[in-house]
């Protein structure tokens, strides 16, 4: 694994997931885009604790715990009966793109600073 490579598909997933909650605030945003986030969240979410678990990064339990509460999120948003007005959507949407601010912005930083320092190729 070349460190740079590994810092350009975060950062890009990072991006797509920032994209997918802009969804959620659409008028026409639908459950479907909840699956996405989900889908999508996790995909993310196992490549990195991949990384984590391969580079013996020691913050990986608490970054971990940390995917598992959104991930919990995700689901229980999922299960939730009502419509998508837009008040829910707003709310949600801020709510999660907090979240994942200061997850990327905070923990991830410090993910992508033990990528670049390790000696793993």
């Amino acid at each position: 694994m070349r460190k740079t490579s590994a810092l350009i598909w975060q950062d890009a997933q990072h991006q797509v997931l920032f994209e997918i909650l802009d969804l959620i605030k659409e008028p026409t945003a639908d459950r479907e885009v909840f699956f996405r986030l989900k889908d999508y969240t996790e995909n993310h979410f196992a490549l990195e604790e991949h990384y984590m678990r391969e580079l013996d990064f020691p913050g990986r339990i608490e970054h971990m715990q940390a995917h598992a509460r959104f991930r919990k999120e995700i689901s229980e948003l999922l299960e939730a009966e009502g419509e998508l007005d837009d008040i829910f959507r707003d709310i949600i949407a801020t709510f999660l793109t907090e979240w994942l601010t200061r997850h990327v912005f905070g923990i991830d930083k410090e993910l992508e600073a033990f990528i670049l320092q390790s000696s793993a190729k």
